[in-house]
């Protein structure tokens, strides 16, 4: 089946059926590496004192920016012959050049980041049916923002800045405080999570490979030092939580495999979970279970799925044919799953599995991005699905 005809299938249904691939290509098994992943290994000059550093006057401070590279530009959205009834897209512009943020606190409020062109973190807030204008958050942003909420009221926000060092920001009922500085070499941009109220995590891949975590603790009245959790990332880590006293970190090895390692009130050591991976894995993580996705060298979506009391299970095909180095994205709510991912044709795709049956097919959405998508959970089982259009515009599927 031609390009062609593909495309007139997913524009004439809802759902459609999307060729499987050959699963040799994938390589399921776990393969032995010729790195030893739980070693203990060298800083590699993580937590070395660097004199490149930005100071946070200079991170804080307002700056000149010229519109020709902060100019929002106006692209119309796909055609509404070509939506999804379940949703709607909606162009939020702006000027991004990553994948926008989205997070919520619960209710109806909704938050969204991204990096805009100029380098600074831009912010946009949903209270109910009303959006905010954009809000220029300041920064010298060298990768995409990642946010969490850890209770009503309050917001996390990193990202790695072009001095390579991880910066943050917080949000209370008091509004937000200032860009702080947390040290560490960067690579990608981080992965956050949060166990509870008083509990926040961000995760980052340093430039020698190897994974690093730094954990807030509001009732210990702050950070803890950087830890050294080791590895050989080829590429950002993505951090979930199922609640009190568990993290699991996934991530693509050097060796092309999927590599997890859990905290479950202690350290357990690296394990691989084979698969031949093409970008960062996207996972989620609920009442003692963990879904993984990926994409896979030979373009389609796997799966793997993890139960306290059983482990493992094998990787699942799921089909589909995402956009080349973009990886899928996942959200969980009242025990149902949604996975997403964007198509070679930049348009969006979903299945969702209830009871662990999943829709046969991938329901077309529509839309027209570049980068991966970004879905969150809000409001009571709402589920919006984010992405970047070709245009730099921030742009909202609900």
């Amino acid at each position: 089946m031609n390009l062609a005809l593909t495309f007139l299938l997913a524009c004439s249904s809802l759902a459609v059926s999307v060729p499987q691939h050959d699963a040799r290509s994938f390589c399921p098994e776990p393969r032995a590496s010729n790195l030893d992943w739980n070693a203990p290994r060298h800083h590699g000059g993580f937590l070395s004192k660097r004199l490149d550093l930005h100071a946070e006057e200079y991170f804080n401070s307002p700056a000149r920016r010229s519109p020709a590279t902060s100019q929002a530009h106006y692209v119309p959205m796909t055609e509404t012959s070509k939506r999804a009834t379940s949703g709607q897209w909606e162009n939020l512009q702006g000027s991004a050049m990553w994948h926008p943020a989205p997070v919520s606190w619960g209710g109806s409020r909704m938050d969204v980041y991204y990096m805009d062109k100029d380098r600074t973190c831009k912010h946009k807030s949903r209270d109910g049916n009303n959006w905010g204008g954009w809000e220029d958050m300041g920064g010298s942003l060298d990768s995409a923002p990642a946010a969490c909420s850890r209770k009503k009221d309050n917001m996390h926000v990193f990202c790695k800045g072009t001095d390579g060092q991880a910066w943050h920001r917080s949000y209370d009922s008091g509004g937000w405080g200032k860009w702080q500085g947390m040290g560490g070499d960067m690579k990608h941009y981080p992965s956050t999570c949060s166990w509870g109220k008083e509990h926040v995590s961000v995760y980052v891949s340093s430039n020698d490979g190897q994974c690093w975590h730094r954990r807030y603790d509001d009732s210990q009245g702050g950070w803890y030092s950087w830890e050294n959790v080791g590895g050989y990332l080829d590429g950002p880590p993505k951090a979930v939580t199922w609640g009190q006293g568990h993290t699991s970190v996934f991530c693509k090895g050097e060796d092309g495999q999927a590599w997890h390692k859990k905290y479950d009130f202690s350290w357990g050591d690296w394990e691989s979970l084979g698969g031949s991976l093409d970008g960062e894995p996207a996972a989620c993580a609920w009442d003692g279970r963990m879904d993984l996705f990926v994409k896979g060298t030979d373009g389609a979506c796997w799966h793997k799925t993890y139960k306290k009391n059983t482990g493992w299970g094998g990787w699942e095909n799921m089909g589909g044919k995402l956009k080349t180095g973009k990886a899928p994205d996942v959200v969980v709510y009242g025990g149902k799953i949604e996975v997403y991912i964007t198509g070679d044709d930049n348009a969006v795709y979903r299945k969702v599995c209830v009871n662990d049956k999943w829709t046969t097919d991938w329901e077309y959405m529509g839309g027209n991005v570049d980068t991966k998508p970004s879905a969150v959970a809000w409001d009571n089982g709402k589920v919006d699905v984010y992405g970047t259009g070709p245009d730099g515009s921030c742009r909202r599927c609900y």
